[in-house]
């Protein structure tokens, strides 16, 4: 119950963009499109990933388990190079997240989401939620959280539905 009332009330600070406006499932829907600037200037455009799988991470500094997964996301890269692997930073500045990835090896890009406007479009409530989007930009599954034990098997057989 602790829990529950520290949530409620972050919410409350929370910016009005990254409050999702409903609860709308977008499973099977339209991925909604982004245009977000990576740690090092690049541009990245949902629009110019069609044609392969997107995965996209939706992670913050203050996640430990985003520490987990975001490099056992990497290890996907090499073996499924059809699919575009993003992850997408929330924090309101940049400095947080260059120093949470310290020590970490990324190779996929990096986005940052700072106002939270495409968090609260994807409807993300809670770190780390990934999205798997199909080729032709349907949304065809979402993970929210992340367990050692399971790791990313559950994403894989999906990457494996879609390829």
């Amino acid at each position: 119950m602790y829990f529950v009332y520290l949530f409620l009330c972050s919410m409350l600070f929370a910016a009005p963009e990254m409050i999702p406006l409903d609860d709308e499932n977008i499973l099977g829907k339209s991925a909604p499109v982004f245009d977000l600037q990576t740690l090092d200037g690049k541009q990245v455009k949902l629009e110019d990933l069609r044609g392969k799988p997107v995965v996209l991470s939706f992670w913050a500094s203050w996640c430990s388990p985003c520490r987990y997964e975001l490099p056992e996301l990497n290890t996907l890269i090499s073996k499924y190079p059809n699919v575009q692997f993003v992850a997408v930073n929330v924090d309101k500045s940049v400095g947080p997240a260059k120093k949470f990835l310290r020590g970490i090896t990324l190779d996929m890009p990096i986005v940052m989401d700072n106002s939270a406007v495409i968090l609260g479009e994807y409807g993300v409530i809670s770190m780390p939620t990934l999205f798997l989007i199909d080729s032709n930009g349907t949304v065809q599954y979402k993970k929210i959280g992340y367990s050692k034990e399971k790791k990313l098997v559950e994403l894989e057989t999906e990457i494996l539905k879609v390829k």
